[in-house]
């Protein structure tokens, strides 16, 4: 009895093993789940909405209204390029006749242009430069009249579709040239993944978003030289006082309705930054016009490029807490450590000390007491370490086993058996037992008796 015991309770500890060594083989590093930081700078930022990405990790590091309902003025151009160029794999060599229809919707509004007119042939290679550098409204009108089959509306439907495709939520278009409609919206949230997802995925707009300067190519209409374009944004153009030389692109945009919108990337030093601003103001307090929409975009970036670094927030292998463990072979405790290393963009001006730990158990795990039960193999998952910056999470990572610690089948047994012997079934079968003995010896005595008198009986009858 107690061999074959023995033996089964060996093969339920080696499937456990088995089981914990799956897992550890996928919790080896632990996994990591992290909520980036976003850091407030020491200057006062005067666009109502603005994310600003680091490009090399894929993190947010400036935050503000990002997810308040803007409009997108000429950004819009941004996803009216990336429609385009999913649709249209030769831009130099596809040349496009412009329709009444794209000008007939512009007459009037007093729309950006480049100078194209009804029935000018131009190559979609030139327009799209044109729309990107120039904000050119009718460029614009001609590439979606184009791709969307002679229909505007068509066009308006992809780029919507595009939207959701990228992830956006709060996006809506109704043109393809960002002219004021109160249907036509967005946040900075979103404006910021349809710029990143346009830089990540299309070097072609990369490269004519951050031209600076561009000549058109004749057409039906205009011989060669006609126009020779500059971007937009005056922070590209060394002859601007609002010049930065570390920005790059990628697109402006303004109306009364939406402010002054800005688009752009930085790079220094080998760091990589996206900046999404909306709503900055173009007239001042006393009604001057004023660009503060470049000192938000410089003064970012100049905090980015000084103040934040890459940085490990996490070593792993770190030791964090431990747990008691019953039936261990050689030690009744295993140590809890940090399943990996988490790393951030991070401000250098913060001490990392001042961040809260926090320490989750899950109870799945846990025995009734708060202990575990051997096998325990290193690397397998207990909980969680979660660090906080003023109540807003950095990062966690998984709590694992340091070592192993193999089962004692000895305690193993030992504990059944107590445990065996105190249950309610043990004690309940141990009355059972007495009270049948007790029974027996009742019955016994009541027949050792009945007995006698039988004798007795037997007795007289003789006399």
């Amino acid at each position: 009895m107690i061999n074959r015991f023995n033996i089964k309770i060996r093969m339920a500890a080696l499937a456990v093993c088995a089981v914990m060594t799956a897992v550890s083989l996928l919790t080896v590093f632990g996994g990591v789940n992290a909520s980036a930081v976003t850091f407030t700078p020491g200057f006062t930022i005067s666009s109502e909405a603005a994310v600003m990405i680091n490009l090399d990790k894929d993190v947010v590091v400036y935050s503000k209204n990002a997810d308040k309902k803007m409009y997108p003025a000429s950004l819009t151009k941004i996803m009216t390029a990336i429609v385009v160029l999913d649709n249209i794999s030769d831009l130099e060599n596809t040349y496009i006749e412009a329709p009444l229809v794209v000008f007939d919707e512009l007459y009037g509004q007093n729309a950006s242009a480049v100078g194209l007119s009804r029935g000018e042939i131009t190559s979609a290679k030139d327009l799209m430069y044109s729309m990107l550098m120039r904000s050119a409204c009718e460029s614009a009108g001609i590439l979606a009249y184009y791709v969307g089959g002679e229909s505007i509306s068509n066009f308006v439907d992809m780029m919507n579709e595009k939207a959701a495709e990228i992830g956006c939520t709060g996006t809506n278009f109704v043109n393809p040239h960002g002219l004021y409609d109160d249907e036509q919206y967005t946040n900075a949230n979103d404006m910021a993944l349809i710029a990143k997802y346009a830089i990540d995925n299309y070097p072609t707009f990369v490269e004519m978003a951050c031209t600076t300067e561009y000549e058109m190519s004749a057409t039906n209409y205009h011989e060669e030289g006609w126009a020779h374009i500059y971007h937009t944004n005056n922070m590209l153009l060394r002859s601007s006082s609002y010049y930065y030389q570390y920005a790059k692109g990628i697109k402006t945009g303004t109306l009364d309705e939406s402010g002054r919108n800005l688009c752009t990337m930085g790079s220094r030093d080998g760091n990589n930054y996206l900046l999404v601003t909306l709503g900055a103001p173009q007239y001042d307090d006393d009604g001057n016009v004023t660009y503060s929409v470049y000192d938000d975009h410089k003064n970012l970036y100049e905090w980015a490029f000084e103040k934040l670094e890459y940085k490990q927030i996490v070593a792993g292998g770190k030791e964090v807490s431990e747990l008691q463990v019953k039936f261990g072979q050689d030690s009744d405790f295993v140590r809890l450590v940090t399943g990996s290393d988490y790393s951030t963009i991070w401000n250098t001006t913060v001490d990392t000390t001042r961040l809260k730990e926090t320490i989750t158990i899950d109870e799945e795990y846990l025995n009734e007491d708060g202990t575990v039960t051997a096998p325990v193999t290193a690397g397998q998952k207990f909980g969680t370490y979660t660090l906080s910056l003023s109540g807003e999470e950095v990062c966690t990572v998984d709590l694992v086993a340091q070592t192993d610690v193999e089962i004692s089948l000895m305690q193993y047994n030992i504990d059944k058996a107590k445990k065996f012997l105190s249950s309610k079934w043990f004690i309940a079968a141990v009355g059972i037992a007495i009270g049948l003995i007790i029974l027996y010896i009742i019955i016994y005595a009541l027949s050792g008796k009945k007995k006698k008198k039988r004798r007795k009986v037997r007795r007289k009858r003789k006399f």
